[in-house]
């Protein structure tokens, strides 16, 4: 589906919700740099680009470089949700007070989880 470097990095791109100058600042790299990857001029960018592309987005390094695997990957997690990564990755992404507001939602569905379990048992 992502078969050339190009089109990983445009799917991330998109997938994260980052621009491109953004991406590019987040990893030390110009956008120029970026730009060049993502229309084909370049395509075998240096290892430092894989290193930091896979460190502050939390990319499987080998679906980057070669489109095998998961696009995500968090070491030694084993989580069972579909694309847990994936949202792991986006809420690592946000701003503190965007993460303590996900965190009350996630709080707020978890009571409400279990007071819903706990009428069911009482009935």
């Amino acid at each position: 589906m992502y078969e050339t470097l190009a089109a990983r990095l445009e799917f991330l791109l998109s997938n994260l919700g980052v621009k491109q100058l953004d991406f590019a600042q987040q990893i030390g790299f110009a956008q120029s740099y970026i730009s060049m990857i993502l229309n084909s001029s370049k395509t075998n960018p240096r290892p430092r680009f894989y290193e930091a592309v896979t460190r502050e987005f939390n990319v499987n390094p080998q679906w980057l470089r070669d489109g095998i695997g998961d696009v995500y990957s968090i070491p030694d997690l084993d989580l069972p949700v579909p694309n847990a990564a994936e949202l792991f990755t986006k809420y690592c992404r946000l701003p503190p007070d965007e993460q303590a507001v996900v965190e009350k939602i996630i709080n707020a569905f978890l009571v409400q989880n279990l007071t819903d379990k706990e009428s069911h048992i009482d009935n």
